[in-house]
């Protein structure tokens, strides 16, 4: 099997192949970048729509808190979401990388079977000079690409675009085109947030803050109740303990006296209770 392989120089296939694939990946990843940095240079109505759902999601975030107090971990957040044919951009970046590992791994393998055969590394050996020029086809491909770059032009561009460049409009004044744009953005197929008015959501957080409010007051009503009546329940049961000693006292007291004197003091408060 392994003698069919190198007869029919399959590797040299797999490695031709990878090193294309890679490459095309890479061109890929350039094009994405360009496309949105070409989007964000359209002050109007955007037309990507990794554009629309992150102006929609800026606006959701604006009119239920007023601002958007990290722009940048927003548009980040937007990046790493994205998908491109079921790949992040991330996952397009490193798949360059693993084209170019198999491809090393072939001319690895198809060289060490060669220099086994009694061939020499360098002359007539196709599997070397093939890994050689699919690492610089690849480095070339990464180098014209050079998506740093562009991920930070990009980053760089989408936060003028929501910040400064006043292309998104504050829809408080005009709910009715607000909801227009949602509709045909929601026929076009592109799954967005809804928008609300500035006024709607006002209100509502407003509402929620007096919710809260009454139900904080509430409580510590309630908390007062119980405790008031905790220290009624307390001050009662002191009373009646200080009753009770005193009775034990008396009782004491009329037990160490003599028989004569406890009948002469309950004589006097019997007349004293008759009276």
């Amino acid at each position: 099997m392994l003698k069919f392989i190198m007869e029919q120089n399959l590797l040299l296939y797999v490695l031709g192949a990878a090193c294309i694939v890679g490459v095309a990946s890479q061109m890929i990843l350039k094009q994405i970048y360009d496309r949105m940095i070409r989007d964000t240079k359209n002050t109007g109505e955007a037309n990507g729509r990794f554009l629309q759902q992150l102006r929609q999601r800026f606006q959701y975030c604006s009119h239920l808190n007023e601002k958007v107090g990290d722009v940048q971990a927003l548009i980040q957040k937007a990046l790493i979401e994205y998908r491109y044919w079921g790949m992040s951009l991330h996952r397009w970046k490193r798949f360059g990388a693993y084209c170019l590992v198999v491809s090393l791994l072939c001319a690895a393998y198809g060289s060490v079977y060669v220099v086994r055969g009694g061939g020499q590394l360098l002359n007539g050996n196709l599997y070397f000079w093939m890994g050689a020029l699919a690492v610089g086809l690849t480095a070339a491909a990464y180098g014209i690409a050079d998506t740093g770059y562009r991920k930070e032009c990009l980053e760089i561009r989408l936060t003028d675009y929501l910040e400064n460049s006043g292309a998104v409009r504050d829809y408080s004044e005009n709910p009715e085109e607000a909801m227009e744009t949602f509709d045909e953005t929601k026929m076009s197929g592109v799954t967005v947030t809804p928008i609300v008015p500035v006024a709607a959501g006002r209100k509502a957080k407003k509402r929620a803050r007096a919710e809260r409010a009454a139900a904080a007051q509430t409580r510590a009503q309630k908390e007062k109740s119980d405790l008031k009546e905790n220290l009624a329940r307390l001050k009662a049961g002191m009373q009646e303990t200080a009753a009770e000693r005193d009775r034990e006292k008396n009782l004491e007291l009329l037990r160490q006296m003599d028989p004569k004197e406890q009948e002469r003091i309950l004589r006097e408060v019997l007349q004293g209770i008759l009276s």
